[in-house]
């Protein structure tokens, strides 16, 4: 991808997420969404007790401050493209010593944070970056001998038959849903196990409402994904018509996760 290109994805997605952090914060509050998320990868890692930690993509800080409460004597740091993410972040771990956040390019990480780390995890953030081949080489070379990096990404929502439920239902909502992946699976699996030796790799699938679903495709950034290049209250309607059209019954939507070691 030529750096014209990623140039104009970053500039997208920090706009989409510019507009996002009341929605996105109250979602979480409600939900807990990206805490649950975040506290199955870390059962996986076994982040060891004074780790110093780095949260890419830290959106509002719930994935940071998760981490800073679950890793005994662990130190934080929360980095992100948006400043209005991180303004909501700031005013959230405010009173927390040991939290830091940070305005950086999730691609350029030597540029924004000092190493070594213990653990740098990508909470639901690895394909918000264009150019992440790079991004997971500067994070391999911040971790310390026998770090880690762990990362979780969307696969998709389904029906029970493996059918992919949204674009199931634009067939009857003709709403013109994107289901244009920005990362072919494989390709990002064979560059991430290029950089980290024999990573450990699971899927979960999260059976919950469509309702809740609905809510977390509601989300400025996350209806982005589904209808690009249109106004926020334009994608916001095209949401609510497509979720109309789903059944509350046998869907799951399931997630990637991911990690690696330095050996």
């Amino acid at each position: 991808m030529d750096d014209l290109k990623i140039a104009k994805i970053k500039t997208a997605i920090r706009s989409n997420f510019e507009e996002s952090p009341a929605i996105y914060q109250a979602f979480e509050e409600r939900r807990g969404f990206f805490r649950n998320l975040n506290a199955k990868l870390l059962a996986r890692m076994a982040i060891p007790a004074g780790a110093r930690i780095l949260d890419v993509g830290c959106g509002t800080g719930a994935s940071s401050i998760h981490m800073l409460q679950t890793v005994t004597d662990s130190e934080v740091w929360g980095l992100d493209i948006s400043p209005a993410m991180l303004c909501a972040a700031r005013e959230r771990g405010a009173h927390m010593p040991r939290l830091h956040f940070v305005e950086g390019d999730g691609a350029r990480l030597r540029d924004a944070v000092d190493g070594p780390f213990e653990a740098i995890v990508y909470s639901a953030s690895i394909f918000l970056i264009p150019d992440y081949p790079e991004s997971l080489k500067q994070a391999r070379e911040l971790l310390r001998q026998g770090g880690k990096v762990g990362l979780t990404f969307m696969n998709g929502f389904y029906q029970s038959d493996g059918e992919n439920a949204l674009a199931g239902a634009d067939r009857a909502a003709q709403e013109g849903l994107s289901v244009k992946r920005p990362v072919k699976l494989a390709e990002f699996v064979e560059v991430f196990a290029g950089i980290f030796h024999d990573p450990l790799t699971w899927h979960e699938d999260l059976r919950l409402p469509v309702n809740v679903v609905r809510e977390f495709f509601s989300v400025p950034a996350m209806s982005a994904g589904l209808f690009p290049g249109l106004p926020y209250d334009e994608r916001l309607l095209k949401v609510q018509r497509l979720f109309n059209r789903l059944s509350d019954r046998e869907n799951y939507f399931r997630w990637n996760f991911m990690v690696g070691q330095v050996t």
